[in-house]
């Protein structure tokens, strides 16, 4: 079987590096050379309409609701002092702002030599590095990974704790807009002006993953129109695909604040925090307005979540509305005035969205056995997630492959979900990495290592009760 990665994994998913602004290089062995693809999503059939609706919504999942869309609202000339036309809700509608539940539950015993061995033998060599982090850092790191159907039988570490998501908070909109074009709320064939969508690009913080979904789309001749225009359907891919932050707070826009709280808690992601805008978060970290210190303004923000839930919104509405106020926001920033990594890492770690392992891997279970509200969202949901599928080397190996990842200084995190060929059943693996030493996670970001770690759970059918055999069950 193939101990290696199979296809280009770009972490470009919120690349807030000071200083490391480069795109991350891929992983040296075993992978599909980025090259154009004939199709825009996938090289292999998903299950058909029909199979999909075989595959009932089970009984004890609710269904996610589907509110009318939400648009800005009027308010006072005084409700900002940069700003004074339509403000979106503020994030926090009906989730918390900040995490309650991050105490590590590392508390198993020292594992077996034998079972260290037994690990030792069977690791890709790529994911060696991962695999001896986990084991010195466990209160740093998430991990579950099953079968689906063996729960039992898995892995389990710090599954209920909340830990930063970076992009794979993404899932989130996603789902939203596959209810909303499921329902008819909204036409995936109806058309987004390019100069839309740039409104919402914050240029320095996502190591040009905006621009390289446009490029692509242009490529593929799906950019038309004058003024250039793009489809509503490929927003969604140009977030899950390319990690595209201006894609997804466009999506998190059009459907409303309200909407993306609402469809986390209609999935069940009860240790969810508030998914905030990535424009709203970027400036709250560092704009132009700001008179004092970035560090002690997040550090004031810890102390007041409600202001930090109100300036996030007022920001994000002022930097999308405004365009003078995004002309200077823009310039400033080019003028390479961003926060200090450290600046960065507190931000990241405290007020980024969290979400538990668990609950993220019961998440992609869901959507890999079609169990969204009705059989064209989950189709919808899975065309966009496997994109993965577009390389023959994924091919040989899985039938179907679901994936999103996320990057913050400090962070990364892997969601996957994967049918092994021959297989009738999934297998899940969410790997979340918090407080990595900056070194590390610079490192990582080129060599993947943990994201190989996360492929071998997927590949060899040995994996999994060999890690269990090491974490056993903290």
């Amino acid at each position: 079987m193939p101990s290696r990665l199979l296809f280009i994994l770009l972490l470009v998913a919120v690349g807030l590096l000071a200083g490391c602004q480069q795109t991350p290089a891929a992983s040296s062995v075993g992978i599909v050379p980025p090259v154009a693809a004939p199709e825009l999503f996938t090289a292999v059939p998903l299950p058909t309409m029909a199979s999909a609706a075989a595959t009932p919504l089970p009984a004890t999942l609710t269904p996610i609701s589907s509110p009318t869309l939400v648009k800005p609202t009027a308010v006072p000339p005084t409700a900002t002092p940069y700003y004074t036309g339509p403000l979106s809700p503020a994030c926090g509608q009906l989730l918390p702002i900040l995490p309650t539940h991050t105490t590590p539950q590392t508390t198993a015993p020292p594992p077996l030599a034998s079972a260290l061995t037994a690990v030792q033998n069977r690791i890709p060599q790529t994911a060696v590095a991962a695999w001896q982090y986990i084991l010195n850092h466990p209160d740093d790191v998430g991990l579950v990974a099953y079968r689906v159907g063996d729960e039992a039988n898995g892995v389990y570490l710090n599954a209920d704790v909340q830990m930063p998501l970076a992009s794979v908070v993404k899932l989130i909109p996603l789902v939203a807009y596959v209810e909303a074009v499921s329902v008819g709320e909204l036409n995936p064939a109806g058309s987004v002006p390019v100069d839309t969508l740039d409104a919402y690009y914050l240029p320095g913080y996502d190591l040009r993953s905006h621009n390289r979904a446009l490029a692509e789309l242009t490529d593929k001749g799906l950019i038309s129109g004058e003024p250039p225009q793009a489809r509503l359907e490929d927003v969604p891919w140009m977030m899950i695909r390319h990690s595209s932050n201006a894609a997804a707070d466009y999506l998190h826009l059009l459907l409303g604040q309200e909407r993306m709280e609402q469809t986390a808690v209609s999935l069940g992601l009860s240790h969810q925090t508030a998914p905030c805008t990535w424009l709203g978060q970027f400036m709250a970290m560092s704009n132009h307005t700001r008179s004092g210190g970035d560090y002690a303004a997040i550090q004031g923000y810890l102390a007041d979540a409600v202001g930090y839930r109100r300036e996030a919104g007022q920001l994000a509405d002022a930097y999308i509305n405004d365009p003078t106020f995004r002309e200077v926001e823009r310039a400033w920033h080019q003028e390479m005035r961003r926060p200090s990594v450290e600046t960065q890492r507190l931000f990241s770690h405290a007020l980024n969205a969290h979400g538990s392992p668990g609950e993220y891997a019961a998440l992609m279970a869901r959507i890999a056995q079609n169990g969204l509200s009705n059989p064209e969202s989950s189709f919808l949901a899975r065309k966009y997630l496997e994109w993965p599928m577009l390389f023959a080397d994924n091919q040989e190996v899985f039938s179907n492959l679901g994936y999103k990842n996320g990057s913050l200084p400090g962070i990364l995190t892997t969601a996957y979900y994967a049918y092994p060929q021959g297989e009738v059943t999934p297998i899940v693996v969410i790997l979340f990495f918090r407080d990595l030493p900056q070194s590390i996670y610079r490192q990582w970001r080129d060599t993947l290592s943990h994201d190989e770690f996360a492929r071998w759970l997927l590949v060899d059918p040995a994996a999994i009760p060999a890690v269990k055999s090491v974490i056993g069950n903290p």
